[in-house]
């Protein structure tokens, strides 16, 4: 086993904790993990006050993905890097020494890799013991450390689960386009679940347990130094690794000087306070028991039950809606033979959709503006199968014109205009810049009778005569006739061939004036960007939100 190094600074005794080599990986893999937790969390909670907020200020959706993979690999190259210096170090300490002696057989090459510092072994159990009855309060002998503990070994390995977790599911996303060549888009399903919540689970133990353990713990508060300079105070190393500060003393010939373990107290107070610690911890031992098996209830579902919805075929029996009835309403119109047609699904009420697609939280609710619906419904595209719940996505943002209408003969173009889904107040500027469009409860639509870029009157205007007419087709006194021509005249700017995915999703002409839109240049070139457009060339469907396919009428 390695001696540990005795320095003295200033009259004080100093005991190498890290070596210049080990400070340099472990700087490299704080900086590579603080850079994609700050770039990649915020993704995890955008819903919440601070997760748009942190998001922008690491770069938004321009700048945060790339520092997210610049980091993940200099994370993987650390990794891979301190894989072979332990190899090196296995080799140099503990294998060759066996290899000079002529002791070199698989038995004693076993025993020596499991004397490495970072290995599990008998001393860790008796550790645990010792530490589970002090914290239980059964004992008030506090366990005597020693420098690659329980703590330690804890952490360090966790490392070499986390990191090939992470690191497997973030190529995987990252080369999705590749990938699901060879896989299963379910992969990157998975993919997603794993590279998440192990990046939380990762984040929840760094910035609380390993900070608390390293940097805030009384004796070194309010910061260790030994991923510094290496070394810690000798009453750092009495208080927490006194085992191998013992060590370290005696083969350094300091015997006499070596300090008693201070932390070595005895309980004080009565009786009374001694059940209090007791009963305290049994709840915290309860609360985190509790924590613990929610967390692996939430996994297991989002894993097994809350699995996506794939449609490979043609459906051949009747399927029930998969949302509750109270929350969408289905819509049947009959004509004039009294036969019925199904038109679609309307909400009927506010919902807010958890985990809907790539577990993001979402608002829905009735649009107010829109006479559309009336008849076709929010999520009016059932018939199209395979590709109905990637329409129905465009729905929550996008008024039914907006891909149905297309300039008339006389009009080189339309001019659209954003209106608050809930109000239809006109959003003339809306605030888009990185956000999600359907987190800011807006739809965009043409106006239709517009001839230059339209003025309150002018939408106020046309609102006015398609309310007009919505009135006389539902009024009891209006004949069927008159209805059919109503429908007519709502439907004359209807174009017969709707937007087609890659007018809007191209690099050359977009139909839509998205700058005008107030789309950032940043924002439209991801539109067109590759991931989209060869995802609507290659795709021959789409598998999205369940909740968008609620029929299979």
């Amino acid at each position: 086993m390695k001696k540990i190094r005795i320095v003295v600074k200033d009259g004080e005794l100093y005991f190498q904790r890290l070596t210049l080599n080990q400070r340099i990986q472990h700087i490299f893999l704080f900086v590579s993990f603080t850079l994609l937790a700050a770039t990649g969390l915020p993704l995890k909670f955008h819903h919440t006050w601070w997760g748009e907020g942190l998001y922008t200020l690491v770069g938004g959706i321009t700048i945060a993905p790339i520092i997210h993979r610049i980091s993940a690999v200099v994370m993987t190259l650390t990794f891979l890097y301190h894989l072979c210096y332990v190899i090196v170090c296995a080799w140099k300490y503990y294998i060759l020494p066996l290899k000079k002696d002529r002791d070199l057989d698989l038995k004693t090459v076993l025993q020596a890799v499991l004397q490495l510092p970072m290995v599990p072994n008998a001393t860790d159990l008796k550790e645990l013991k010792t530490t589970l009855k002090y914290f239980l309060f059964l004992s008030s002998q506090r366990p005597s450390l020693v420098a690659h503990g329980l703590k330690e070994k804890f952490g360090y390995l966790a490392v070499f689960w986390g990191i090939p977790v992470i690191g497997i599911s973030g190529y995987l996303l990252w080369g999705e386009t590749f990938f699901t060549g060879y896989f299963s888009g379910n992969v990157l399903n998975f993919a997603y679940i794993a590279h998440s919540d192990e990046a939380l689970l990762a984040s929840i133990v760094i910035f609380i347990w390993h900070l608390y353990n390293v940097h805030w713990a009384p004796a070194v508060f309010p910061m260790g130094k030994a991923w510094l300079d290496g070394f810690m105070s000798e009453k750092e190393m009495s208080l927490y690794h006194y085992a191998d500060y013992v060590r370290a003393m005696e083969d350094a010939g300091l015997q006499d000087q070596i300090k008693s373990n201070c932390l070595q107290e005895q309980f004080k107070g009565g009786f009374l306070k001694q059940v209090f610690q007791k009963i305290y911890m049994g709840v915290m031992i309860v609360a985190i028991c509790y924590a613990t098996v929610v967390i692996c209830r939430v996994i297991y579902e989002s894993v097994f039950v809350l699995g996506y919805q794939i449609v490979t075929t043609e459906p051949t029996a009747e399927v029930k809606p998969l949302v509750e009835p109270q929350f969408l309403e289905e819509i049947m119109l009959e004509d004039d033979e009294q036969k019925t047609f199904y038109r679609g699904y309307r909400f009927v009420k506010e919902k807010e959709i958890k985990n809907h697609y790539h577990r993001i939280e979402l608002e829905v609710g009735p649009d107010t503006i829109s006479h559309c619906i009336t008849c076709h419904g929010d999520l009016p595209h059932g018939n199209s199968v395979h590709i109905r719940s990637f329409l129905n996505m465009h729905n929550l943002y996008f008024a039914c014109q907006t891909c149905h209408v297309r300039p008339g003969e006389s009009a080189e173009r339309l001019y659209y205009y954003w209106y608050k889904r809930t109000t239809g107040e006109i959003i003339s500027n809306p605030d888009i810049g990185n956000r999600m469009i359907d987190t800011l409860d807006i739809k965009l639509t043409p106006c239709e009778t517009c001839t230059a870029p339209p003025e309150n009157s002018d939408i106020k205007k046309e609102r006015a005569a398609v309310k007009d007419l919505m009135d006389r087709i539902q009024a009891a006194t209006t004949s069927v006739q008159e209805k059919k021509q109503i429908v007519a005249t709502l439907h004359q700017n209807v174009a017969e061939r709707p937007l087609a995915c890659s007018e809007c999703h191209s690099r050359k002409e977009q139909f839509l004036p998205l700058q005008e839109m107030g789309f950032s240049e940043d924002r439209i070139a991801l539109v067109a960007s590759d991931q989209i457009t060869k995802m609507i060339q290659e795709y021959k469907e789409f598998h999205t939100p369940e909740f968008l396919e609620p029929g299979t009428q």
